[in-house]
């Protein structure tokens, strides 16, 4: 199984987050999992790829796009990837992450990373796929967020709860033992 992960690169965050991508990293090593990423050896990406290595990960998969190489200072491929893709744009980024991924798994980011949520989320919502989507809550980090998707359901701006389309754990463990039991999503059509 290969498990798309969206992070924050900066890490200008805190020891803790970067000891949590090493953790995360080294649990999907050693249990088998490919890891599919933003392809960079940069800040954070850099550090849940050396320690996914290090921990003698399988299938380390980059997906970077043309348009953030040329803005982004710094932006390199991680020179051990085992396959490395790079697409014109930031969006055609996204869907080769999701296409890549058979389970994507949202830690701690900023506005690069809610924007790739909010893609891979939609997309499931619309019946554009039906993966395996889940938010590793550390310590709430989520929390503000996910009230916010709560008040659109009980605004009845969606038909479809944020709970059946995203499962939300603070234990890695919990996360992985939903993804390897995952049943298709039964999703309502919002045009009903």
């Amino acid at each position: 199984m290969n498990i798309g992960i969206t992070l924050t690169s900066s890490l200008h965050v805190g020891q803790e987050y970067i000891d949590l991508a090493r953790e995360v990293s080294k649990k999907l090593a050693e249990a088998n999992y490919g890891v599919v990423y933003g392809g960079t050896a940069y800040g954070l990406m850099l550090e849940l790829a050396e320690s996914y290595k290090n921990a003698g990960g399988g299938q380390l998969i980059g997906v970077m796009s043309k348009d953030l190489i040329a803005v982004t200072k710094g932006y390199e491929a991680y020179d051990k990837l085992d396959e490395k893709y790079v697409l014109e744009t930031i969006g055609l980024r996204k869907d080769k992450i999701i296409e890549l991924s058979d389970a994507m798994l949202i830690l701690p980011g900023g506005y690069g990373t809610i924007e790739e949520f909010i893609t891979v989320t939609g997309g499931k919502v619309n019946k554009l796929f039906d993966k395996p989507i889940a938010i590793y809550n550390h310590k709430g980090f989520y929390n503000t967020l996910i009230k916010f998707f709560d008040e659109l359901y009980l605004a009845s701006f969606s038909k479809v709860k944020f709970s059946d389309v995203v499962f939300v754990s603070e234990n890695l463990n919990d996360i992985l033992k939903y993804f390897e039991s995952y049943k298709p999503t039964e999703i309502q059509d919002k045009f009903v």
